[in-house]
């Protein structure tokens, strides 16, 4: 079976990447332009060599803590302060 093929990205991709990459995800933007998640972080780490990217602000949601949500069940607390508190890569100096 034959893998699908991304069209190359161009500069006006680029440039929805850069308004709109705080504000969603990789896969929103990638399926929204038509491009692949890979082109899309390809982009975001070529901008982050020349210019400061903000922070995102949009993150995927915790499947479980929604389903629970969802059915109505009670959530402990250290379930929403770890989601808070857990940081990946290297600690910070």
């Amino acid at each position: 079976m034959a893998r699908k093929r991304s069209r190359p990205y161009t500069k006006e991709d680029v440039e929805f990447v850069h308004k709109n990459y705080a504000e969603m995800t990789a896969s929103e933007i990638a399926e929204k332009l038509g491009i692949s998640k890979f082109q899309v972080s390809k982009i975001v780490s070529e901008l982050r060599k020349h210019i400061d990217l903000p922070k995102k602000t949009a993150k995927r949601p915790n499947p479980i803590i929604e389903y629970l949500k969802s059915k109505g069940l009670p959530i402990k607390e250290e379930i929403e302060t770890i989601k808070k508190t857990v940081r990946r890569g290297r600690k910070k100096k």
